[in-house]
C-alpha cells in the first residue's frame, strides 16, 4: 500500500473492554501503511502487578506483548486498531509520566469494534496505481477548434463493468470523478479515477476480501508489468449504517490501512506500450481469465509468490532474485506436471531393491532419506519442458537453448552449494542479469498460458512488447516494418 502522504493524528485510545481508561496518544501511518500508536500515561508501579493491566503498561513477557485490539477517536472519527503488539516503553521504575509505542497490522477509520467482534464487510472497494491506464476508459470528450480557439469539454462517468467472480463474489470496475468547484474563474478541473469493488451477498471476514485483493493486485501487476501499489481501500458493511432521514440508511465507509500489497516509494509511471496486455485486449474473456488466475494462484501459490517477491523489491541482490526465480520455475512445473524419472511402481521396486541390500540400520535410514526425492525431475529437465512450448523464443537451435538451460542450472547450483568446480561455469554481472530477465520472461509466458491465452495471442503479445522482447534478447520490429517485409 502506498499513501500519497503519511497520516499523523492525535486522539484518545482505550481497550474495548476498558473504556474508563482513555489515554491521549498519536496515531501515525507511514506512506507504506506501517501503523504506530504512541500513548502517554501515568505509570503506577503497583498496577503493573495486576493480571489485567491498563493500556500502555509495558508487557511482562512475550505473550503479554499481544494486545489484539485498541479503539479510539480522532477528529470525531471512530478508529479501531487490530492485531496490536507492544513495541518499546519509556517507563521509570519509581512511577510518573510514561510513553509506550504500539504497532498494529490494520487500522479501520469509521468504527469502534468491540472485543472479539469479527471485522466483516459486504463490499470492499480499492484503487491502485496504473488501474486507469490499464482500463483506458475515459468519460472525458475534448473537442478543440483551432480556428476559433474554442475548446469543448464534456464529461459523462463511464458505466460500471460487472463480472461474476469465484466463490459467489461479484467484481465491478467503477468510476468516480471530482467536478470543478464554483465559481470558475481561471481553471476548471475534472478528475476521473477507477476503482475495483468486490461485492458479496453475505458478510465476510475482511481477511477473505484481502486474500482476493492480494491476488487481483498481483494480476494487475503482472498485466501492467510493474509492481504498482494499492493507494486506497474502503469497506462497507450492512452492520454499520448511518440514518440520513426518512428512515433511510446508508452504509458508513470504513477506511482500511495497513501494509497491504507491494510498496513503491514513488508513484510509478504506467504507459500502455509497456504493459503485457490492457483491459481492451482481454475484455471479452476477462471473467474467464480472472477465474483461471485465481484457480491457478491457489494451486501454485508458492510459485506465484516467489515470482512476485522478485518484483516487489524485497530482494536486495541480483543473486537472490535469480535464485527465487529458479525455485519458482521449478515449483510451477512441479505443481502442474506429474512427470517423474520412473513410474511410481518402477521407482518403488527400485527403492526396495536398494534398501533391502543394506543391513546397517543407520546407513539404511540415510539412504532412504536420500531416495525420498530421487524420482523427481532435475531442474535441467524441468527447464527444458518449461521452454518447449516457447522454444522459438529462447534460441534458434537446440544448442542455444541447451546453453541457456545449462547456464541457469550451473549458476543455481553454484549459488546454492558454492561448489568450486562450478566457479568457471557460473554467470555473474551482466550475464546473470540476462539470465534473470529470461527466467522472468519464461514465468510471464507461462502465466499467460495458465490463464487461457492462446498461442497466437501470446505470440502477438511478445512481438508487440518491447520489454518482453528485451528480456528474451530479441529485437523489436513494429507493425509497419513487419508489413513491409511480408
Amino acid at each position: 500500500m502506498r499513501l500519497s502522504e503519511p497520516i499523523e493524528k492525535p486522539g484518545f485510545f482505550w481497550l474495548p473492554e476498558d473504556d474508563q481508561n482513555k489515554l491521549p496518544g498519536i496515531l501515525r501511518i507511514s506512506e507504506s501503511g506501517k501503523i504506530t500508536l504512541t500513548v502517554n500515561y501515568f505509570y503506577e508501579p503497583h498496577l503493573s502487578l495486576l493480571k489485567k493491566r491498563p493500556l500502555g503498561y509495558p508487557p511482562k513477557g512475550g505473550k503479554d506483548r499481544d494486545l489484539n485490539r485498541i479503539v479510539g477517536i480522532i477528529d470525531n472519527d471512530l478508529v479501531t486498531l487490530d492485531e496490536c503488539l507492544y513495541g518499546k516503553s519509556n517507563t521509570s521504575l519509581s512511577g510518573g509520566v510514561s510513553t509506550s509505542t504500539i504497532h498494529a497490522k490494520y487500522a479501520f477509520f469509521g468504527a469502534n469494534y468491540v472485543k472479539g467482534e469479527e471485522v466483516t464487510f459486504s463490499n470492499l472497494t480499492f484503487s491502485m496505481d496504473g488501474l486507469d491506464e490499464w482500463l483506458s476508459i475515459s468519460g472525458l470528450k475534448v473537442r478543440p477548434d483551432w480556428e476559433t480557439k474554442n475548446v469543448s469539454v464534456r464529461f459523462r462517468p463511464p458505466e460500471e463493468i460487472a463480472l461474476n467472480f469465484p466463490d459467489g463474489m461479484e467484481l465491478k470496475f467503477t468510476f468516480q470523478a471530482t467536478l470543478p468547484s464554483l465559481p470558475i474563474v481561471t481553471e476548471a478541473k475534472i478528475t476521473q479515477k477507477a476503482y475495483i469493488s468486490l461485492i458479496s451477498k453475505k458478510l465476510r471476514p475482511i481477511k477473505d476480501f484481502l486474500d482476493v485483493v492480494f491476488k487481483l493486485h498481483n494480476f494487475l501487476c503482472f498485466a501492467i508489468d510493474k509492481p504498482v501499489s494499492i493507494d486506497s481501500i474502503t469497506g462497507y458493511s450492512s452492520k454499520i449504517m448511518l440514518e440520513i432521514g426518512n428512515g433511510e440508511k446508508v452504509e458508513i465507509p470504513i477506511k482500511v490501512y495497513g501494509r497491504i500489497g507491494s510498496y513503491s516509494e514513488t508513484k510509478l509511471e504506467v504507459h500502455r506500450h509497456d504493459m503485457l496486455f490492457g483491459y481492451g485486449d482481454v475484455a471479452d474473456q476477462l471473467e474467464e481469465i480472472l477465474t483461471e488466475w485465481i484457480k491457478n494462484y491457489e494451486s501454485s501459490e508458492p510459485a506465484f509468490n516467489l515470482y512476485f517477491s522478485t518484483k516487489s523489491g524485497v530482494h536486495e541482490y541480483l543473486e537472490s532474485i535469480f535464485l527465487s526465480l529458479c525455485r519458482g520455475i521449478e515449483t510451477l512445473h512441479r505443481r502442474n506436471s506429474q512427470d517423474t524419472h520412473m513410474s511410481e511402481d518402477e521407482f518403488s521396486d527400485f527403492k526396495d531393491e536398494i534398501l533391502n541390500a543394506i543391513t546397517d540400520k543407520e546407513q539404511k535410514r540415510w539412504t532412504k532419506e536420500k531416495l525420498r526425492y530421487a524420482n523427481e525431475l532435475s531442474l535441467r529437465k524441468r527447464m527444458k519442458q518449461m521452454i518447449e512450448p516457447f522454444k522459438e523464443l529462447f534460441g534458434s537451435s537446440k544448442n542455444k537453448r541447451g546453453f541457456f538451460v545449462g547456464k541457469v542450472v550451473d549458476t543455481r547450483n553454484y549459488l546454492t552449494h558454492y561448489d568450486r568446480s562450478l566457479e568457471n561455469k557460473v554467470a555473474s554481472g551482466a550475464d546473470l542479469l540476462k539470465l534473470r530477465l529470461k527466467l522472468e520472461a519464461l514465468f510471464q509466458l507461462h502465466f499467460l498460458r495458465l490463464i487461457g491465452i492462446d498461442a497466437n495471442t501470446i505470440k502477438a503479445i511478445v512481438n508487440n512488447n518491447r520489454n518482453l522482447l528485451h528480456k528474451l534478447e530479441r529485437e523489436y520490429q513494429d507493425s509497419s516494418d513487419q508489413s513491409s517485409t511480408n
